[in-house]
């Protein structure tokens, strides 16, 4: 019968140095949960970018090598990020029969499905749940909570750098650059912010969720990913406009198992629960069969909240420890065979559309013509005869519309002579609470 569990932890960055903190203000109630020691045994890291307080000087290792072999160690806490080395320290840890914990979205969603069959295979148990949502229970909830239920669809504000940036300048105005700029002195966007405002960061834990959610084998490549870096404040004032805000969105809709996963800006009604997140705030709106709409919101990043999941990982995996049980994680283990992944040609939405056009009579009819030829039915229309930039800004929204037929429609009237720029084409999403 084991007499402690001991932990090899690995960086001591942001999560990391606060997991510790975290860690030892609640050692006591965690060893008096499990009636024994759970104790952080050995710390490699590689940088000086949080100082390792004196009196844990002596846990130091200098390699991650030092805690893979130790064969005492239970578990193994990952928080250095990036593919490399942890790809190949989390598959050595794992093939040496230790538990692992981790918060490495990348690393997840672009070789998750490969170390999870390994883990499967070794049976251990991998927690995750720092991955996607920072402090938010998302994973957990979808594993445990919602295990017998039938997830219909996910909508969710997964990047805090873009949440800020298009909730100020919703709120107060400004140029994308201009906020980008107030983003990065503020330290909610890094030096180098684009995996955040291109998509990929978001990206990459919609692929970590939707393998959870529906089960099903997902890459990088199913996504349809687009960032929020030529979204103007032309077109958040449209949006307020017709009723609706700009919010960059991970979706996951599974119909007819047909799978959309996407990730881009998106006008979604002002009323909506999601509309009213702002800040770094995340958010999940999870639309289940039985137990129909349910959300989770709270701080998606930061050290605190990062290491909080991390805690919740450590004690279910330290109890599986404890119990004896063959750890396996429904991510892997039940995953069934590939479902159908919706292209762009697929998707049906309803359309928001900004056209900048020369101010001429029967430009507004050449538009509606193309449209109308490709089957493109218009919903709304603003034309109020102000310049931008020279141009006349043409706003429609449409019904639903097939998108491979609407890209094709805007093909030709971006053609047109008349059409002085390349069209602002958003998607609605009218139908998420």
């Amino acid at each position: 019968m084991k007499k402690s569990v001991n932990i090899g932890l690995l960086g001591f960055g942001t999560v990391a140095s606060s997991f510790y903190h975290i860690f030892s203000e609640q050692k006591n109630e965690i060893d008096d949960l499990f009636s024994m020691p759970v104790n952080v045994k050995k710390i490699y890291t590689r940088g000086k970018s949080h100082p390792v307080p004196e009196n844990i000087k002596k846990l130091l290792v200098k390699s991650a090598g030092d805690i893979i072999d130790d064969k005492d160690i239970d578990i193994v806490i990952e928080l250095i990020g990036g593919i490399e080395p942890a790809k190949d320290i989390i598959l050595q840890a794992i093939t040496g029969g230790k538990n692992i914990i981790t918060a490495n979205k990348a690393l997840l969603a672009e070789h998750g499905e490969e170390i999870f069959k390994k883990a499967s295979e070794k049976k251990v148990h991998i927690g995750f749940e720092a991955a996607v949502g920072g402090g938010i229970p998302i994973l957990r909830s979808i594993k445990n909570g919602l295990a017998g239920d039938v997830i219909k669809s996910v909508y969710s504000i997964i990047n805090g750098t873009s949440n800020f940036i298009l909730s100020k300048m919703t709120n107060e105005g400004g140029k994308f650059e201009d906020v980008l700029k107030k983003a990065q002195e503020k330290g909610y966007a890094e030096a180098d912010p684009s995996l955040d405002i291109n998509g990929t960061d978001s990206a990459h834990k919609l692929a970590i969720l939707g393998r959870l959610a529906f089960s099903t084998s997902l890459t990088m490549d199913d996504i349809i990913i687009e960032g929020i870096e030529n979204i103007s404040q032309l077109d958040i004032s449209f949006a307020k406009e017709l009723g609706y805000v700009i919010k960059l969105l991970g979706i996951l809709k599974n119909e007819d198992s047909k799978i959309e996963i996407r990730v881009h800006p998106t006008l979604i009604p002002s009323s909506s629960i999601i509309a009213k997140v702002d800040g770094v705030f995340n958010a999940f709106l999870v639309n289940t069969k039985f137990a129909g709409p349910l959300s989770l919101t709270g701080y998606g990043a930061g050290g605190n909240p990062t290491a909080g999941a991390v805690m919740g990982d450590l004690v279910e995996t330290v109890s599986g420890i404890i119990n004896g049980e063959g750890r396996r994680d429904f991510i892997m283990s039940k995953i069934k065979n590939k479902l159908n992944i919706k292209t762009k040609k697929d998707i049906i939405s309803r359309y928001y559309l900004r056209f900048s056009a020369m101010d001429r009579p029967g430009v507004l009819s050449k538009i509606s013509g193309i449209l109308g030829e490709n089957s493109i039915s218009i919903s709304s229309m603003i034309q109020k005869g102000r310049k931008v930039e020279g141009s006349v800004p043409i706003v429609i929204t449409t019904h639903e519309a097939n998108e491979a037929e609407l890209l094709r429609s805007i093909e030709k009237c971006d053609k047109l002579d008349v059409i002085t720029a390349k069209t602002m084409v958003l998607r609605i999403e009218d139908k998420i609470d």
